[in-house]
């Protein structure tokens, strides 16, 4: 007696088909669960460089409308009447000159990043505010003065020197 054993049965186009797209589709889904952190990860990074993009544009737009308000500044500021007086109208027109360096350094040190820029606006601020305040000191002038061309005169003593008190401003 002779066994009987179960037909295979002869794999068909439709199993060959079967089995194939089953093989795809595992691949594609292994390949887009591998792929996924990868996608998201990029996605995050593109979002970030976007994000980050825009601050530095709303930086930069900042930065230049507090450039162009303190060069407005000084340019109004700058316009003098003559008094008659050379000294009194240099320094009418210098001391808002040097306050929009000042100005425009003070807007670097707000948004700028470049640590050599940074140290050298702030050398600007200083050597600035420095001459603003020589300059009014030469006028005799005290420092809290703003940029009006009324001028102080030191009086004379007999032997023809200013008082000390004129001399040190």
């Amino acid at each position: 007696m002779r066994m009987h054993q179960p037909k295979r049965a002869v794999p068909t186009r439709n199993d060959h088909e079967y089995a194939m797209n089953k093989t795809f589709i595992s691949g594609a889904l292994a390949l887009m669960v591998l792929a996924y952190p990868a996608h998201a990860s990029a996605q995050q990074a593109a979002s970030a460089d976007k994000a980050e993009r825009s601050l530095k544009q709303i930086a930069e737009a900042s930065f230049m409308a507090e450039n162009q308000a303190a060069m407005s500044k000084m340019m109004k500021d700058m316009t003098v009447k003559p008094s008659g007086n050379v000294d009194a109208d240099f320094t009418a027109m210098m001391i808002p000159h040097h306050q929009g360096a000042i100005d425009m350094a003070e807007a670097e040190l707000h948004y700028g990043h470049n640590e050599k820029l940074r140290r050298i606006a702030r050398n600007i601020i200083a050597g600035q505010r420095r001459q603003i305040g020589a300059m009014k000191a030469a006028l005799g002038r005290p420092l809290s003065e703003g940029t009006s061309s009324a001028t102080q005169s030191g009086h004379a003593s007999q032997d023809g020197a200013r008082p000390a008190r004129n001399a040190a401003r």
